[in-house]
This record gives structure tokens, C-alpha cells and sequence, in this order.
């Protein structure tokens, strides 16, 4: 009797499938989690791009709170801060130049912004070299100038719209980065159940394998055994296999028959 192979080459089919499934899981993982550490720098740029706005807004007031405490009392200690002030709103400036260059929209709204903070810059220098050089009303003057108010709100307009925009921004890019958790979390899992189906089915093939080891296959008319390719008799086989030698010798069972055998040619 041949070894039946169907239910091995199921087995091999169906270990193969599970390893396919387990590499295409692995590369969604893969691309998920590629996603995924886009979506955290997307939500880290934009975390970032609103404490420079917030940033650049703050030290404009500074700014501004330096330059008139100067204009009012005249102590050069009010200097100091303008000074850090003005230095870091044009560092932030730059900075963010560069973290909304991916952002077209943004970037031309603080190209607006960059510029009127030059030219307010220019004008809080003007009023202090002029307190400098005794010039007191015509530096309060340039104070007082509606224009000089005007720019200053357009500032803060343009900043405090532009953190708008980066917070809204902000939550979608939360809610992409959360949804990329989940499918990533769900692809996880279904590397768990591929993996314990690919354990399951290793068990399966290796007891089939066990239970196909075992079977001896028995010549139906001679009782010869087919061992390695080859028919031989069943002492021979024993003696291969399990270094066993053999004596022959006559079952009850046999010798009945042989003598039911011999006695009915003689009733005859």
C-alpha cells in the first residue's frame, strides 16, 4: 500500500499560505508604521510651529514694553530686554522659515509677517536712538503714530491666525496618527493568529510525519514489506530495521488447519 500524499501536500499548501499571509502582514506592518512615524513628525512640526509663533508674538510685546519703558523713564535698563527681545524674534523668524517650507500657504503669511516685524523693529530702533540723542518728542511722536499701532496688530493678527491654522492642523494630524495606531495595532494582531496558525499547522505535519514514519506497507498476497525502494521478506525487514533475527515455527492455529488438511483426503 502506497503512502497516501494528499494530506501532506494540503498541509505543505497551507503552511505555505500562512507564511504568505505572514509576509504580507509584515510588510503592512512595515508601511504602517513608516506612516505612522510621519504622522508623529507631522504632529511634533506642528507643536513645534506654534511655540515659535507663540514665541515670536510674545517677545514682539517685550519688545515694544521695552522701547516705551525706555521713551518714559529713560533707565537704559529697560534696553537689556528689547535687546534679548528683538535678537530672538529674528532667530524664531528664521526658524520658522524653515519649518513651513513644506507648507506653502503658511510660509507666505509669515513672509507677511516677517516683513512688518522688520520694519517694527525699525521703528522701535528709530524712537531709541532718538531718546538717545535727546530727542524726546519727536521719539514719544513716533510712538503715538496710528501707523505704529497699526503694524503691531497686524502682527498679532497674522501670528495668533496662523496658530489657529497650526492647531487645526495639529488635530489632524492627531487623528491620522491615532488611526495609524489602531491599523497597526490590528495588523499586530493578525500576525499573532497567522504566527499561531503556522505553529499549529508545524504540529499537525510533524504528528502526520510521526504517523507516516510508523506504517510499514505489506505486500497483500506475498507479506513482503517494501523498505527503502525495495521488496523484502518480513524476516529481512526485521532484521534491517531493528537488527532482529528470526526462527519460524508453527501456530496452534496453523496446525489445526494442516491437520483438518491431511484428514479429508483420507474421509474421502
Amino acid at each position: 500500500m502506497k503512502i497516501p500524499h494528499s494530506r501532506p501536500i494540503l498541509l505543505s499548501f497551507g503552511l505555505a499560505s500562512t507564511a504568505l499571509v505572514m509576509c504580507a502582514l509584515l510588510l503592512l506592518e512595515w508601511r504602517d508604521g513608516t506612516a505612522a512615524v510621519e504622522s508623529f513628525e507631522w504632529v511634533s512640526g506642528s507643536l513645534e510651529n506654534q511655540r515659535e509663533l507663540a514665541t515670536v508674538e510674545a517677545r514682539m510685546s517685550e519688545a515694544e514694553s521695552g522701547e516705551r519703558g525706555y521713551l518714559l523713564t529713560g533707565q537704559p535698563g529697560f534696553l537689556a530686554p528689547y535687546s534679548v527681545a528683538t535678537n530672538e524674534i529674528r532667530t524664531r523668524l528664521l526658524n520658522l522659515r524653515h519649518l513651513m517650507a513644506d507648507n506653502p500657504g503658511q510660509l507666505r503669511r509669515l513672509l507677511i509677517i516677517d516683513s512688518l516685524s522688520r520694519a517694527k523693529l525699525t521703528e522701535l530702533d528709530s524712537a531709541i536712538k532718538l531718546e538717545r540723542a535727546g530727542k524726546h518728542d519727536l521719539a514719544v511722536s513716533i510712538v503715538r503714530n496710528n501707523k505704529s499701532d497699526r503694524v503691531m496688530t497686524s502682527i498679532r493678527s497674522g501670528l495668533q491666525s496662523m496658530t489657529a491654522d497650526e492647531a487645526s492642523l495639529l488635530r489632524d494630524r492627531q487623528q491620522s496618527l491615532v488611526a495609524e495606531l489602531r491599523r497597526g495595532d490590528m495588523i499586530s494582531l493578525g500576525l499573532a493568529v497567522a504566527l499561531a496558525l503556522m505553529l499549529i499547522a508545524l504540529l499537525v505535519i510533524a504528528r502526520g510525519a510521526e504517523h507516516y514514519r510508523n506504517l510499514v506497507t505489506l505486500c497483500a498476497w506475498t507479506r513482503s514489506v517494501e523498505y527503502e525502494g525495495e521488496w523484502i521478506s518480513f524476516e529481512e525487514y526485521l532484521r534491517r530495521k531493528f537488527g532482529i533475527s528470526s526462527t519460524h515455527g508453527i501456530s496452534p492455529e496453523a496446525l489445526s488447519q494442516l491437520q483438518v488438511a491431511l484428514e479429508e483426503p483420507q474421509k474421502g
